[in-house]
């Protein structure tokens, strides 16, 4: 069962909640340290500043970074190389994957100069089972996590990083005009024959007997007689060759 961490202090100005429920149980190591932009968390849109802020008010000198909050890379820009909340909207690389989640809770204190954070080297978490609905922000299922993370819900696991494409691999193409396709059209094989499997049958190197086209055999033509009275000189040799002749197809008897 998940086990449900939630503080609330009253300052008697504004209400501080650090609720860590987003943790499915104890767990050890898991965290790297990596460096918090804590302006990025400052946004326009009021319901998401609340996701990731505790202990807004008008009068508030400290807020917080709530913990769990879904961090990504910066890949671009003056921040590169630093981390910030997961935002697939985001242009500087955070769109891209989630990184980790946010291991504790981050104090800022406000002043006349803007945000001031104590020590901006925070702890991320990049494996873990948790319970992604708690998130103080989801992220869409389609999301990509990097990390080793699980989903325990109702205990239903569900993983959440790396997940295997239920997509089939598309079948290579043959580009026109390549060399390979030239081979091809010359046996006769097509691309629905290979994705079946079906390898066509090369027809037989052409003879005279096999060719199409070929002209009709001429006149019977006997052998060369070889006894009485016209007895032909040399018959024998004469008689072999008409006898290629005729297995070529080219003489009848």
């Amino acid at each position: 069962m998940a086990i449900p961490y939630e503080m609330v202090h009253g300052t008697g100005i504004t209400t501080v909640e650090e609720n860590n429920e987003w943790r499915f149980g104890e767990q050890d190591g898991g965290v790297v340290s990596v460096t918090l932009v804590p302006e990025l968390f400052n946004v326009d849109d009021e319901a998401l500043k609340n996701k990731y802020l505790t202990g807004l008010g008008p009068n508030a000198t400290t807020i917080y970074i709530r913990s769990g909050i879904p961090l990504a890379l910066i890949t671009s820009g003056d921040n590169k190389g630093a981390y910030g909340p997961y935002d697939p909207n985001a242009t500087d690389g955070r769109q891209t994957a989630i990184a980790g989640l946010l291991e504790s809770t981050v104090a800022v204190n406000i002043t006349y100069q803007g945000w001031d954070v104590d020590d901006v080297y925070v702890g991320l978490r990049y494996r873990g089972d948790i319970i992604k609905s708690k998130l103080p922000v989801v992220p869409a299922d389609d999301a990509v996590w990097q990390g080793d993370f699980y989903d325990v819900d109702e205990d239903v696991v569900t993983p959440l990083s790396a997940k295997a494409s239920t997509e089939p691999a598309p079948a290579p193409g043959i580009a026109d005009g390549s060399v390979t396709t030239a081979k091809i059209a010359a046996k006769a094989v097509t691309k629905d024959k290979i994705a079946d499997g079906v390898i066509p049958t090369v027809p037989a190197a052409p003879t005279w007997a096999n060719i199409s086209g070929k002209p009709a055999a001429a006149a019977a033509v006997a052998d060369a007689p070889t006894t009485g009275d016209n007895v032909c000189p040399n018959a024998a040799k004469l008689n072999s060759v008409l006898a290629i002749l005729r297995s070529a197809g080219l003489l009848t008897k």
